[in-house]
């Protein structure tokens, strides 16, 4: 007995299966079921569809009720032409494009007035690309060099516009096919930069092509020059060069290459930079190894080249800037001026004209002042030392004679007493 009920059960559960039927298009059951043996049960709209009221054109503006499981337009729902992320399964009368798809134009495209980002009927109506926004033509790498059609709504780049790099005062939203790079947006190169050329200062694809400062212009930061985005600054009054003037690559058009800006010859300015960047009277030092004589006029005054260097160079403002502190002024070893005790010369090393106290000339001809040395004494004198001009300042003068030198001497003196 109990064996028959379970083959009924069976038949019947199998009858009921052969008597299940596909929901409308895009409708569903209240469980969400894509089908069921009764199609007045399919009342609802499935995920990313919507009830268009009807209207078999496929649009949203039908004026008939929902009627479910209907074998006509009033029983189906249409497919969303964009999905929208969260879109759920929703009864067919609560159902319209607005709630159950996504409205939005794609990316920078807007309907006919060329402001409202929201289509209302179809994604067909985005047709303008908005202001700012350019239809470069589907190449999806961004620039305007693509030369497909526009296609109002299509998900891929032939309906979509891309933003200015640079935006337009005054851009407005234009039909597609017709908004292109220089109608759309700003083409102007960053203030002082151009193209490669070094002329040209509107750019073609894109705002990174503006890659060079233009002639008399230079760039001032501290960053490396980033195209398209840093600007160049013109060269200070004054100091425009002429016809040798030419542009060159942003992180190569420095001021002192760019502009005739270059101080007087061995100067600087307050931080040490051989260029002026607002007057010439920025000029206000003497450069590392460069003195000066006289009264020092910023922006006219050119500092002299030390003689002999120091070992550690500074800077220095022109009226100290003295050949002492500057250079290295020492005379030779052994040597000094003309007084016989300064051991340093005050213009030119040639001054050091004598050897020092208890110092010989290492040679008798041919010595050169400020250049060769005097040799110090073994043995000093104790008084009656002084300063010698070269030709005079022998061993002999300039130091005491060594305990054999005097034997020497008293022998050869009594020797001659003998012979005599």
């Amino acid at each position: 007995m109990k064996y028959n009920i379970l083959i009924i059960l069976i038949i019947s559960l199998f009858i009921n299966e052969l008597r299940a039927l596909n929901c409308p298009a895009g409708t569903q059951t209240q469980a969400g079921l894509f089908e069921d043996g009764d199609l007045a049960n399919c009342t609802h709209c499935r995920a990313n569809f919507y009830y268009n009221g009807g209207n078999p054109a496929g649009d949203a503006v039908g004026a008939q009720a929902f009627t479910p499981g209907a074998a006509n337009a009033t029983g189906q729902c249409v497919a969303c032409q964009v999905n929208r992320e969260g879109s759920a399964g929703t009864q067919g009368a609560a159902t319209n494009l607005a709630t159950q798809c996504s409205v939005a134009c794609p990316a920078g495209t807007a309907v006919a007035d060329g402001q409202t980002l929201n289509f209302a009927l179809s994604v067909t109506q985005c047709t303008h690309c908005r202001a700012n926004f350019y239809y470069n033509g589907g190449n999806p790498a961004g620039d305007a060099v693509g030369a497909q059609a526009f296609t109002p709504g299509a998900a891929n780049a032939t309906g979509q516009c891309v933003a200015c790099q640079v935006n337009r005062e005054g851009s407005v939203g234009t039909q597609g096919a017709a908004a292109n790079l220089a109608t759309q947006c700003s083409v102007a190169c960053p203030a002082g930069t151009a193209v490669a050329d070094g002329q040209t200062l509107n750019f073609a694809l894109s705002v990174t092509q503006c890659t060079h400062c233009r002639a008399n212009f230079y760039y001032n930061g501290d960053a490396n020059f980033v195209a398209g985005t840093n600007q160049c600054t013109a060269c200070p009054v004054g100091a425009n060069k002429g016809a040798d003037a030419a542009a060159a690559q942003g992180n190569a058009a420095k001021i002192k290459t760019q502009c005739n800006v270059l101080c007087p010859t061995g100067t600087s300015n307050a931080n040490g930079d051989t260029f002026w960047t607002a007057a010439i009277t920025d000029c206000v030092n003497c450069a590392a190894n460069f003195y000066f004589n006289g009264a020092f006029n910023a922006g006219t005054s050119q500092c002299i080249q030390c003689p002999v260097s120091k070992a550690n160079p500074a800077t220095a403002p022109g009226g100290s800037a003295s050949l002492s502190t500057q250079c290295n002024s020492a005379c030779p070893t052994g040597t000094v001026l003309d007084d016989g005790t300064t051991t340093n010369y005050t213009t030119q090393a040639n001054q050091c004209t004598k050897c020092a106290v208890n110092f010989f000339a290492s040679k008798t001809t041919g010595f050169v002042a400020g250049t060769d040395t005097c040799t110090e004494c073994t043995k000093k004198l104790t008084s009656g030392a002084t300063a010698k001009v070269f030709a005079e300042a022998t061993q002999k003068i300039q130091c005491a004679a060594t305990t054999f030198a005097k034997f020497l001497s008293i022998s050869l003196l009594f020797v001659s007493f003998y012979l005599l």
